[in-house]
């Protein structure tokens, strides 16, 4: 009898070493897994970071690429406007005159037809340089206040 008492012992502690094993184990590849997790999560942050990066690097970029197209924009309505002159005085005509016709010692009828001729196109053109100065007012004005506020 005293046997069997002295194997249900060594099976209970058997059995809680096995326990103690197995849950060790369990912890150990818990462990395992929660570095493995973490490892992922630096991973992916650095990841994220460097697409923030590129994506900074690709709008820098493209508002340069833009700044530059607007400065090329305008040197060539400049050397348009160059040209125009230059044209103008090849033909040895004051500038002035091909500018306004009405302005000079020509006859009273011919006067009229250009005035009423040009009429039309001067208001188009006042009116062109007026909407082209409200809206450069507004996206500067846009531009300022846009700053203030937070980007999401």
């Amino acid at each position: 009898m005293f046997s069997s008492s002295e194997s249900k012992d060594s099976d209970s502690s058997y059995n809680k070493n096995s326990n103690l094993n197995s849950e060790s184990a369990a912890k150990a590849e818990l462990l395992k897994a929660l570095c493995r997790s973490q490892t992922r999560a630096r991973e992916a942050e650095k990841v994220a970071q460097e697409a923030c990066d590129e994506k900074e690097h690709i709008l820098t970029l493209f508002f340069k690429q833009a700044s530059q197209l607007f400065a090329y924009k305008q040197w060539l309505h400049v050397l348009q406007l160059e040209n125009l002159c230059l044209q103008y005085k090849n033909k040895n005509q004051p500038l002035l005159n091909n500018l306004f016709p009405y302005e000079g010692k020509e006859n009273r009828k011919n006067r009229r037809k250009v005035k009423n001729s040009r009429r039309g196109i001067g208001k188009c053109i006042f009116a062109f340089a007026v909407g082209l100065a409200l809206a450069g007012a507004g996206l500067l004005l846009g531009w300022t206040i846009g700053c203030m506020f937070p980007t999401f």
